[in-house]
């Protein structure tokens, strides 16, 4: 095989590809009949070799009659050839870091919570212990809150719930004055009034023109209870068996993958969802 031959190859031209591309850049221009004999190619294989020339866009076809073909300048085909080598190459290299995350999955069975915390409530609150457990929840919270209440806390559904919504109402508040986007899908619990007794207090029109575009809340009623903070923190009740409208405490996952889950259901939910403020 020739040197030039042996470097088409590299590149992954067949014998008859390379053969057909070097005769053709010795001459102007030939026809399928004549270019078959000048490249020792078999005429009954010259048209499907000349078909993946112009695949690779290394040969042009001239319109005449009979058919004649080109060959394209190596400078401008050469580096066109590699530009879509280095793309093919790019996307099967990304399906295959697909393929071993996936596989990473399935064999660490990463559908799980990777760093789970379990924190739980006193039987009762003391003075203003409720206010600086929230607090404490939210002060990191950098960009945005997305919150789904169960329908057992509709009003009367849970004393201890109902009596809390002033504390959430304020906490809430407190982030769209900090700027955090809040979103909250809501079965008609105490928490709306709440709500609405806070904003309609504010004076500043400026600032209630503020505070609607960070706080959205709809009405849904929903046997989903959860709430993710950044896309990256999901909380969930741990509920008292033998009382339902009750709960123990919550848990809190710190896990990215896990909270996009959570916040693809709420996408959904949130869809279907009734515009409350």
């Amino acid at each position: 095989m020739k040197m030039n031959e042996k470097l088409l190859a590299k590149i992954g031209l067949n014998r008859y590809e390379s053969s057909v591309y070097l005769t053709l850049l010795k001459q102007d221009s030939m026809e399928a009949s004549k270019l078959s004999h000048a490249s020792k190619v078999p005429i009954g294989k010259i048209y499907e070799i000349l078909k993946a020339l112009k695949n690779y866009e290394l040969v042009e076809i001239q319109p005449s009659r009979p058919q004649r073909y080109r060959a394209v300048d190596p400078k401008s085909a050469f580096k066109l050839m590699y530009k879509r080598k280095e793309e093919e190459t790019l996307n099967e290299l990304k399906m295959l870091k697909e393929t071993f995350d996936e596989i990473e999955r399935e064999l660490c069975n990463d559908n799980l919570p990777q760093n789970v915390e379990t924190v739980f409530w006193p039987d009762r609150f003391r003075n203003n212990e409720l206010n600086e457990m929230v607090d404490s929840f939210f002060e990191k919270i950098e960009h945005e809150i997305c919150v789904v209440i169960h329908i057992k806390y509709k009003p009367g559904g849970s004393e201890l719930y109902d009596a809390s919504v002033s504390t959430f109402s304020k906490a809430y508040l407190s982030l769209v004055q900090r700027g955090i986007k809040v979103k909250i899908l809501d079965p008609g619990s105490q928490l709306l009034p709440s709500l609405k007794e806070l904003i309609d207090s504010i004076e500043d029109l400026s600032f209630k023109r503020y505070f609607k575009d960070l706080m959205e809340v709809r009405i849904l009623e929903t046997e989903y209870n959860f709430t993710i903070i950044d896309s990256k923190i999901t909380l969930i009740d741990i509920e008292d068996q033998f009382n339902m409208s009750r709960n123990f405490g919550m848990t809190r996952i710190y896990d990215e993958s896990y909270a996009k889950r959570f916040k693809t259901k709420f996408d959904e939910l949130w869809t279907k969802g009734e515009l409350f403020l």
